[in-house]
């Protein structure tokens, strides 16, 4: 497995597998059993195995590996607002948008 793989050039899939193996790497150095850890995340050992070995599992199993080996600190940074502006820091405090405007076509598309 590829531990170095450059994320701007990879598919969804060989990030998932590169992420799952990084993650079971940690379980193995600190010495947690498989059957231990999907005990402690609330999953079936085989959904575990699936998700080491293929990368493939719901955000949810995701997230609970994460915090059963106390990596949250990890996932802090992934989605955090990016303020470049104060325009962006006015943004960020507005109340978020819970949907996106549909864009109508234009009336010379139709024809």
């Amino acid at each position: 497995m590829n531990e170095f793989l450059d994320f701007n050039f990879s598919s969804a899939d060989e990030i998932g597998k590169t992420l799952a193996h990084r993650l079971k790497v940690l379980r193995v150095q600190k010495e947690i059993a498989q059957a231990d850890m999907a005990q402690r995340m609330g999953v079936s050992r085989s959904t575990l195995n699936t998700l080491e070995n293929t990368g493939k599992g719901s955000v949810t199993s995701w997230i609970k590996l994460v915090q059963c080996l106390g990596q949250e600190a990890q996932l802090q940074a992934l989605f955090k607002p990016v303020i470049t502006s104060i325009a962006d820091m006015v943004q960020q405090q507005q109340p978020a948008r819970q949907r996106v405007t549909r864009k109508r076509p234009r009336t010379e598309d139709k024809f």
